[in-house]
């Protein structure tokens, strides 16, 4: 066919017709790729955002199981002493009611200042801090059997955790003798008397 026989009037409508449904075809097809990114982005934020209110809850939900189980442990600790400030008072009071009740010829006593304790096994103690007083004690005794007797009262009596780091105990007299008054067995003892703090509020209240 040649050009000049070509109806060009209905041919560029059909042109016309063409040309717009294909720029509808491609907006078509460019909006719904553009849509399909848009909805994959917006699923991944939200399963992000699902993923981490689920690790939030499981962390909220086992904080609580943890201080439900735990708390009266906590608890009991804050009551026996061990936990928050430490209580000189109290273990000097604890230690002339047992001098007395036991009638010792003799007793004195040095607390050191208290400074952070750095146990010879690694130990996690997370938020807390540690904490340790030195205690020497000098007592003359009756019998080897009177210092077994003032650490089972204060054990009773006092608040807190100690330990005995060492004893050395020496014969005073050459025989024994039973005479209340007269120490038969001198003692020298450290006493090392433990607390617990939180490292950020150091006041902890029950």
């Amino acid at each position: 066919m040649k050009p000049d026989n070509v109806d060009w009037q209905y041919l560029r409508g059909a042109l016309t017709m063409f040309t717009g449904a294909a720029v509808l075809s491609t907006s078509l097809l460019a909006g719904s790729v553009y849509f399909q990114s848009r909805m994959e982005q917006e699923y991944r934020h939200n399963s992000e955002r699902l993923s981490a209110l689920s690790r939030r809850y499981l962390a909220v939900a086992e904080e609580e199981d943890a201080i439900r189980d735990f708390f009266p442990q906590f608890m009991d600790l804050h009551k026996t002493g061990l936990l928050g400030d430490e209580h000189r008072l109290n273990w000097i009071e604890a230690l002339q009611d047992a001098g007395n009740r036991l009638q010792l010829p003799s007793l004195s006593y040095e607390i050191r200042a208290q400074k952070g304790y750095k146990p010879d096994i690694p130990v996690v103690a997370g938020r807390y801090k540690i904490f340790v007083s030195e205690m020497t004690l000098n007592m003359q005794l009756l019998h080897e059997g009177d210092l077994f007797a003032l650490l089972d009262l204060l054990d009773e009596q006092a608040k807190g955790l100690y330990t005995v780091s060492g004893c050395e105990l020496t014969r005073s007299f050459v025989e024994l003798t039973d005479n209340p008054g007269a120490g038969n067995v001198t003692a020298g003892c450290l006493l090392e008397w433990f607390s617990i703090r939180p490292v950020s509020d150091p006041e902890i209240k029950a």
